[in-house]
């Protein structure tokens, strides 16, 4: 073969991929995610944006807002919303 047909060959898409499906195209199916588990995320997150010198301001605030949301639906999980009652 001479360089142009291998270039032609290599830049031709393969049948063999038309078949198969695309990342877009698969659907992932996730568990609901916890308060507590967001939380987690968010502060790890934010320790990271706040160890690079190129991070926003605005980055940082913006990720803080997310934490402390999840932080206040964490607590508010946590909290018990009525007391038992008890006939005596």
């Amino acid at each position: 073969m001479r360089d142009d047909e291998i270039i032609v060959q290599v830049r031709k898409p393969n049948s063999d991929d038309d078949n198969r499906e695309s990342d877009e195209d698969e659907v992932i199916e996730t568990s609901e995610i916890s308060n507590f588990d967001a939380f987690k995320c968010f502060s790890k997150g934010l320790m990271w944006l706040e160890q690079r010198t190129d991070s926003d301001f605005t980055e940082i605030m913006l990720l803080k807002e997310l934490r402390d949301r999840a932080a206040k639906r964490r607590q508010s999980g946590l909290r018990q919303s009525k007391l038992p009652f008890k006939a005596v």
